[in-house]
């Protein structure tokens, strides 16, 4: 099968998406015929959004590319892979700590569920972005240009004014 032809999955907790994000997905649309930006839970993260808001999130940031299909799952990423008939994660990592974590992750897919995993570099002067990067600006009222698309952006003000609507 040529990569055209296959369908991958980009798992990830997108709180919130990232330019990180985006650009790994971009990168893997531009490979593969089919991507699966899905958002997952790890039920030992505290999230500061919920799930349907990161999923509005990366649905407004990927809405440029017509392959990509976003959506929310709980569980397994190797067992949401099985049942979409997915044979290849894609997932990013910005330096050597975030490469031993994903190479472990990659190990424990491939062993325990046939799921194998391209591990790809972040893009030069991408390698501080991160959701907590971003989550620690956003409490800080700094700005989250370099971190967030503007999709996102206005997505957390919209949802910042609704808060603040509801107060008053």
């Amino acid at each position: 099968m040529n990569k055209k032809e296959m369908t991958v999955l980009l798992p990830g907790s997108y709180d919130p998406p990232t330019l990180g994000h985006l650009s790994l997905i971009e990168r893997a649309a531009k490979e593969y015929g089919h991507v699966h930006a899905i958002a997952f839970v790890n039920p030992d993260k505290a999230y500061a959004f919920a799930p349907k808001e990161r999923v509005e999130m990366l649905r407004r940031m990927t809405a440029h590319l017509p392959s990509v299909t976003v959506g929310f799952a709980e569980g397994l990423v190797i067992d949401y892979a099985r049942a979409h008939g997915i044979g290849l994660l894609i997932k990013g990592y910005r330096n050597e700590k975030d490469l031993a974590y994903e190479r472990l992750q990659a190990d424990w897919n491939l062993e325990n569920g046939g799921i194998e995993t391209l591990l790809l570099a972040a893009e030069a002067g991408q390698e501080r972005i991160s959701s907590t990067a971003a989550r620690k600006a956003l409490e800080g009222a700094e700005a989250t240009d370099r971190l967030l698309h503007e999709s996102v952006r206005g997505f957390i003000e919209n949802k910042e004014l609704d808060k603040k609507r509801e107060k008053t």
